[in-house]
């Protein structure tokens, strides 16, 4: 459950783990009625601190980008039930959501299920619940309202979410931040607003657009941008029970079940989009399976692995034994640790690093760009440069008995995903199947390669400033914390927000 959290003073870069971090002030975003996104700053500067060199600190001016969310026309054309997703840099995807009869740029998560909105929002209605999601460094809070919706041309007339009044602990007002909202898009029974009514009041917002025609199959699908890529479009795209012209073929994918967390483990654990990797399902730079057992119970003597999907999340989380086959044998690699962190293998800029994911018998290449994050974004494209390798060790914090990896943006922009519901539609549709999940490839090798070497060596492509995001949906103060999002201050001082 993440969403891009830049409301400190500096920001490091890391899911539990990744030692860099950016001094700023957060974007703020703003979808204009010609379709195009512009993102500010206020100061317009980005300072970005290299935790692990304490002496390396550099300024840059961060300038207004434009993302045209026309562009989406290119790569596959909007329909009634889809909608486009812009993105800030790789680091988080937005989408238009009208709530109360007004526009509110929000952040999508597969990892949460519940909506809240930190605004004053126009026609609502109170309720008798109010919610608490608890951070470590502060609780986003308020009142459940319910309020007119729309949404990739559906109309809600009362959608149940949380009015946040009262963030404490933060440095800054998350309402002068830039993100006024986040939409949940996990499995509903992890929400907590619905937990607080258990009636069809609190429904998330996908089970109540579901319920506007129950004879539609009750899925999604997102396919989300790569910045920064010669060869990637600049908008995305998210449907809701249709496909995507042209990536229509991902229907024709093994359908992969959700593995559901049994009552006893729900208790100490959310449900989330999570499914099993084939045996021996993760390949390295050198072509073979990378060795790796679970620590899952119920996965444990068949060489597969638990992995989370989770659209809010852009460092991938993965076993120890991974990071180190991808990063440990590159030259000048070390594996640094920062406290309070974890570790994180610092590695050359210019060394093209691959990685396969093996999902129902398909191979997913993951680019060399999602692999490895530039550490100063005014000297990226050098091949002097320092990267980090952006798939970390799982620290203890991250860790869970019930999964091994957490896949997000850095895998999913290399996957077009099919999220179905099916009984996670909660009686709402005659959908009732078991959930599942499909996965189609959407990265060419050779293709990849050559934005590599164009963009890393040839020095000919404007790299993402390395401030790869996790801002996360909060937690619910009994469930355990699975994703992190850590900030760390002039002084090295670590406060991690628990997702």
């Amino acid at each position: 459950m993440i969403f891009w959290q830049q409301n400190v003073l500096v920001d490091v870069i890391l899911d539990s783990g990744l030692a860099l971090s950016v001094r700023h002030h957060r974007p703020f975003a703003a979808i204009l009625a010609d379709d195009t996104m512009y993102f500010f700053t206020s100061p317009p500067y980005v300072v970005i601190l290299l935790v692990a060199m304490a002496s390396a600190t550099n300024a840059l001016r961060l300038p207004i980008e434009a993302v045209p969310l026309g562009h989406l026309a290119r790569r596959a054309a909007p329909t009634n039930s889809s909608i486009p997703v812009a993105t800030f840099q790789n680091l988080q995807y937005f989408v238009n959501i009208t709530v109360g009869g007004q526009v509110y740029t929000t952040a999508i998560d597969t990892g949460s299920a519940d909506m809240w909105i930190y605004a004053n929002v126009s026609n609502t209605t109170t309720t008798t619940g109010s919610a608490s999601l608890s951070y470590a460094i502060g609780n986003v809070e308020g009142n459940i309202v319910q309020a007119p919706l729309s949404f990739a041309g559906y109309n809600v007339p009362s959608q149940a979410f949380i009015e946040v009044q009262n963030v404490t602990g933060f440095t800054t007002n998350p309402r002068n931040e830039g993100y006024t909202a986040l939409v949940g898009l996990g499995p509903p029974e992890s929400s907590t607003v619905y937990s607080a009514f258990n009636t069809t009041v609190g429904l998330p917002m996908m089970n109540n657009i579901f319920r506007q025609n129950l004879t539609n199959e009750n899925y999604i699908t997102l396919l989300l941008p790569r910045a920064f890529d010669p060869d990637s479009n600049s908008t995305g795209v998210m449907t809701v029970s249709e496909l995507v012209p042209g990536f229509e073929a991902v229907a024709n994918q093994t359908k992969l079940p959700v593995s559901m967390l049994t009552a006893q483990e729900f208790t100490q654990q959310q449900q989330h989009w999570t499914t099993l990797t084939d045996a021996n399902g993760v390949i390295g730079p050198n072509g073979q399976a990378i060795n790796v057992m679970t620590n899952v119970t119920s996965a444990a003597g068949t060489g597969k692995l638990v992995a989370v999907f989770d659209s809010g999340y852009s460092l991938p989380q993965v076993p120890k034994a991974i990071s180190d086959a991808l990063y440990s044998g590159l030259p000048g690699a070390q594996l640094i640790n920062v406290t309070g962190a974890g570790e994180i293998w610092e590695v050359p800029c210019t060394q093209e690093v691959n990685v396969t994911f093996v999902f129902g018998g398909q191979k997913i290449f993951v680019h060399p760009l999602d692999v490895t994050l530039p550490a100063n974004a005014s000297v990226a494209t050098n091949s002097s440069s320092i990267c980090y390798g952006a798939f970390q060790p799982i620290g203890a914090n991250a860790a869970s008995p019930y999964y091994d990896m957490i896949l997000g943006m850095g895998f999913l922009r290399n996957a077009h995903i099919l999220l179905d519901y099916g009984t996670f539609s909660m009686n709402t549709s005659t959908d009732q199947n078991d959930p599942f999940i499909q996965l189609l490839a959407i990265t060419n090798a050779t293709e990849a390669h050559n934005d590599f070497v164009n963009v890393r060596i040839n020095n000919n492509g404007t790299v993402p400033m390395s401030k790869p995001s996790t801002t996360s949906a909060a937690t619910p103060s009994f469930s355990p914390n699975p994703v992190y999002w850590s900030s760390v201050l002039v002084g090295l001082a670590v406060t991690i927000l628990c997702l």
